[in-house]
């Protein structure tokens, strides 16, 4: 459990304080390494990952043992909220939407603040199905506030319905669609994380921004 959550495992002595000492101090140097998997088959097994040094020169590495394959879900709904909820408790940024996430606020009084989200979407990205005489995709925006130390606070979730004739989808290609969102917030430092996935194209974007609201 404890290599599997990023911890460290102290065992077999009662010096406590030895115990504290190792579990709370930071590692001298730390890496991000990620990588792409080929040909993953989604039958959610186990496979083994081995991060090496070399030299090692007397080195205690920690690195995660393996990770777990996802499984295959044939419901699109299913999968989608599934991707969307690990992608907004993620920091990584993707974007395979063209998005543009812009923050903004105004306090109300000393103890509360309006945090606006301003998202423009880029509309000739997004693939659309066609029925009858409209062009139709649904946009889901999934909207993450994390305090300075990494908790989740509250989150929205929008979803936009896309049903445009020709002529109107045709004038609203030149510019992108703006959706505006706000939060009420304490004054603080935060984290507004956005994650964006449109359901014909499967795509999906998610980015980061800080927020310092002073008290």
């Amino acid at each position: 459990m404890a290599s599997g959550t990023g911890g460290t495992f102290f065992q077999n002595s009662n010096n406590y304080d030895e115990g504290f000492k190792r579990l709370a101090a930071a590692p001298e140097y730390v890496y991000e390494l990620g990588f792409t998997p080929q040909n993953l088959k989604n039958d959610g097994s186990f496979h083994v990952l081995r991060v090496a040094v070399k030299p090692s020169g007397g080195l205690n590495l920690q690195a995660r043992r393996g990770y777990y394959a996802p499984k295959r879900i044939d419901d699109p709904e299913e999968t989608a909220r599934q991707e969307i909820g690990a992608a907004l408790f993620s920091r990584q940024e993707m974007q395979e939407l063209a998005i543009d996430m812009h923050t903004q606020f105004f306090k109300v009084d000393a103890e509360s603040a309006k945090l606006t989200v301003l998202v423009r979407l880029n509309l000739k990205q997004l693939k659309y199905r066609k029925v009858d005489d409209r062009n139709n995709n649904v946009v889901t925006l999934v909207y993450g506030l994390f305090d300075r130390n990494g908790q989740y606070l509250q989150g929205i979730k929008k979803v936009i319905e896309l049903r445009l004739k020709d002529d109107t989808l045709a004038n609203r290609l030149g510019q992108p669609a703006t959706i505006r969102t706000t939060l009420d917030v304490t004054p603080g430092t935060y984290l507004v994380r956005l994650v964006v996935r449109d359901a014909e194209g499967q795509l999906m974007s998610a980015a980061n921004a800080a927020v310092a609201i002073p008290r």
